[in-house]
C-alpha cells in the first residue's frame, strides 16, 4: 500500500504540520549515515519521525550521533521526546523548542553540521507569520538570497539549512514538488547547482501525501562546497513510495545532468526528469536561429479581477432584469469553451445561454444615482451580502469599479489540462482572469497566424517547462512566462503556409495529435530544417511531461 498521511486538521495546516511517513524517513537517513555524519540538524522535528528514523538506520548502537532538533510547538516536541527515549544510546539529542528562524544565530556558532534532514513545514505566504518571516527573510538576505513575500516556509527553512552545513555535507529533505518549478525557490536550486557536488531528485508518480493533495520529491544533496561549480544532478521516478522501498537494484535508471548554464538559463528542473534525447532537442531546438518569442508578437495580460465574480459577472437574464445593458461587457471565464483557434459570435453566443456571460462596468458612472434603480438595489445587496468588504473590492477608490477592463485581440489558456491554445477574439468579449488577454504588438500581423504558429510540438514541451503545476494536474502559465514561450516563426507573416480553418476544424473536433503531425511537418521540419528523429524527441517531452502533471490528479 502506498503511504498515506492522516487528515489534517486546520492548525496543522496553517503550520504546514504534514509529517513523513516513519520507512520514508528511514530511507532518506540511510541513505547518509554511510558517509559517517556525526552531527545532525534537524530544523523542523514534529513528532519526531525522522530522529525515530536516524536512530533505527544506525548500524550499532555505538555510532551514538549527536542530533539538534528544533521544533516550535511544545505539544509535538514533548511528543518527539517521549518516541525517543527507547534510543539514547544511540542519539545524543540537544532539544529546543522555539522557531527554527529565531534560533538560527545560534546554531550556527553550535555548528556546523554534517547533515541537515527533514521535512520543512509548507506555510504559505499568506499564513506565513509576520514576525517570523521578517526573521527569516533577514536571515536569507545577509546569506545573499533575494526572497519575495510570495515565498513559502520551506524555501527559508531549506535555504537556510544550506548555510548551517560544513564543508562536505548534505541534506535529506522531503520537499514540495513546486520547488522544481515556482519563481520564488529559483535562487534556490541556483545556490544548490552550484554549491553541492552531487544532486539527487526523486520523484513519485502518486501522491504520497494524498489527503493533502501535495506533491512531494525528495531532495538529497551532498559534497557541499565553498567554491561555485556545476553539480551533477540525478533523477529517479518512482511510482510511489512503496515502489522506491523496493528499487534499490533499480537505480541504475538514473539521468545525468550537469546544469551549469541550464539550471541558469530559464530550465525549471522538472525537465530534469526527460531522458537525455529529449532533454537535449528541448534545449537545442530553442537555440534555433528562427525560434522568436511569443513576446516578440503579442502583449500578455492577465484577465479582469473582479474581486467576486458571482457578484460582478451577471446573465443575460440578469442583464435584463437589472435594467445593465448599457452598463456591461460581454466576458467569458470558462478555459473549456476555447476549443479551436478562434472564438466567435457563434461560440458566445452558446456559451451565454449556458454561463453568466456580462461583466459590470461602472467605470463611466459618475455617481450610483446616475443608474436605473433595480441596478442601484443589486450593489445596496452587494454591500449587504459583504462584497464590498472583500480585499480586491475594499482597496478600490468605488469598491464597484472593476479596473482595467479592456477588449483584447486573443485569449490565451491561463490554466491547462491537456495543452494550451492562443485564440483569436473574434466575439470582442473580454476575459476573467480565468484566461490571459492577448494584444497584438505587430498590427500588421495576423493574429490567427500566431495562433496557428503556436500549436506544435516544440512550443507545447516548453509551456511544460515554464510553467508550473500543482497537485491537481493542472499546469499553470503566468504571463511573464508565456511571453518567453518560444515560436518557429520568425518573420513577419508569422508562418502564412499554414492553413488556420483546416487547424481550427481539426482542434474543435478533438484531433490535437493530426494538428501537430501537420504543424510538426510545417513548422519545425520544413521551416526550421528539423530531423524528424529531434521533433519525434520534442513530441516526447511535450507528452512525458504532460501525462506527469496529469497523473497526479
Amino acid at each position: 500500500m502506498a503511504f498515506q498521511s492522516k487528515p489534517q486538521v486546520s492548525d496543522q495546516k496553517l503550520r504546514g504540520g504534514y509529517y513523513t511517513p516513519v520507512r520514508l524517513a528511514r530511507y532518506l537517513a540511510s541513505w547518509w549515515l554511510e558517509s559517517a555524519p556525526r552531527r545532525i540538524l534537524e530544523p523542523s522535528a514534529g513528532d519526531g519521525n525522522f530522529l525515530v528514523a536516524l536512530a533505527e538506520s544506525l548500524a550499532t548502537p555505538s555510532s551514538r550521533l549527536q542530533v539538534t532538533a528544533v521544533e516550535i510547538e511544545a505539544g509535538e516536541l514533548a511528543k518527539a521526546r517521549r518516541r525517543l527515549e527507547p534510543y539514547q544510546d544511540r542519539l545524543e539529542i540537544n532539544w529546543i523548542r522555539d522557531d527554527f528562524f529565531l534560533v538560527y544565530p545560534e546554531l550556527r556558532l553550535q555548528g556546523p553540521f554534517d547533515l541537515v534532514v527533514g521535512n520543512p513545514p509548507y506555510i504559505r505566504f499568506q499564513h506565513f507569520a509576520e514576525r517570523s518571516r521578517d526573521i527569516a527573510f533577514s536571515h536569507l538576505r545577509r546569506a545573499g538570497y533575494r526572497p519575495t513575500k510570495l515565498a513559502n516556509a520551506w524555501m527559508a527553512f531549506v535555504a537556510l539549512s544550506i548555510e548551517l552545513l560544513a564543508e562536505g555535507g548534505g541534506l535529506a529533505m522531503v520537499l514540495p514538488a513546486e520547488f522544481l518549478q515556482v519563481k520564488y525557490a529559483a535562487e534556490l536550486r541556483s545556490r544548490l547547482s552550484r554549491y553541492f557536488r552531487r544532486i539527487v531528485l526523486i520523484g513519485f508518480e502518486r501522491l504520497v501525501f494524498p489527503f493533502i493533495q501535495q506533491e512531494v520529491i525528495l531532495l538529497l544533496a551532498d559534497g557541499k562546497r565553498f567554491e561555485p561549480s556545476a553539480a551533477e544532478i540525478r533523477t529517479w521516478e518512482f511510482r510511489d513510495g512503496d515502489d522506491l522501498l523496493t528499487a534499490m537494484p533499480r537505480l541504475s535508471r538514473d539521468v545525468s545532468r550537469r546544469p551549469g548554464k541550464i539550471a541558469s538559463n530559464g530550465v525549471k528542473w522538472t525537465a530534469f526528469f526527460l531522458d537525455d534525447r529529449a532533454f537535449h532537442a528541448l534545449l537545442e531546438s530553442r537555440e534555433h536561429p528562427h525560434i522568436s518569442h511569443l513576446g516578440d508578437w503579442v502583449e500578455v495580460d492577465v484577465g479582469v479581477v473582479t474581486g467576486r465574480n458571482k457578484f460582478f459577472v451577471i446573465t443575460a437574464e440578469q442583464r435584463e432584469r437589472l435594467e445593465a445593458h448599457p452598463f456591461t461587457v460581454p466576458v467569458v471565464g470558462r478555459t473549456g469553451v476555447l476549443r479551436g483557434l478562434r472564438f466567435t459570435d457563434e461560440d458566445f453566443a452558446t456559451y451565454r445561454e449556458r454561463y453568466p456571460a456580462y461583466l459590470l462596468d461602472l467605470s463611466r458612472v459618475s455617481s450610483v444615482g446616475e443608474l436605473p434603480e433595480p441596478l442601484q438595489d443589486y450593489l445596496r445587496a452587494g454591500e449587504r451580502e459583504g462584497v464590498h468588504r472583500g480585499y480586491k473590492c475594499r482597496v478600490r477608490r468605488r469598491w464597484f469599479e472593476v479596473p482595467s477592463i479592456f477588449v483584447p485581440d486573443g485569449f490565451l489558456f491561463r490554466q491547462i489540462h491537456r495543452y494550451p491554445l492562443l485564440v483569436v477574439n473574434e466575439a470582442n468579449v473580454t476575459s476573467t482572469d480565468t484566461i490571459h488577454r492577448v494584444r497584438a504588438r505587430r498590427p500588421g500581423v495576423p493574429l490567427s497566424n500566431l495562433t496557428a504558429c503556436f500549436f506544435n510540438s516544440l512550443t507545447l514541451a516548453w509551456s511544460e517547462v515554464l510553467g508550473r503545476s500543482y497537485g491537481g494536474g493542472v499546469l499553470e502559465l503566468e504571463p511573464n512566462e508565456a511571453e518567453i514561450l518560444p515560436l518557429p516563426c520568425a518573420t513577419d507573416s508569422a508562418a502564412p503556409a499554414l492553413d488556420v480553418h483546416k487547424i481550427d476544424t481539426l482542434l474543435r473536433a478533438g484531433e490535437f495529435t493530426r494538428v501537430l503531425d501537420y504543424t510538426d511537418k510545417v513548422l519545425l521540419q520544413e521551416g526550421l530544417g528539423l530531423e524528424p528523429a529531434t521533433i519525434r524527441h520534442l513530441r516526447r517531452a511535450w507528452e512525458t511531461l504532460r501525462n506527469r502533471r496529469i497523473r497526479r490528479r
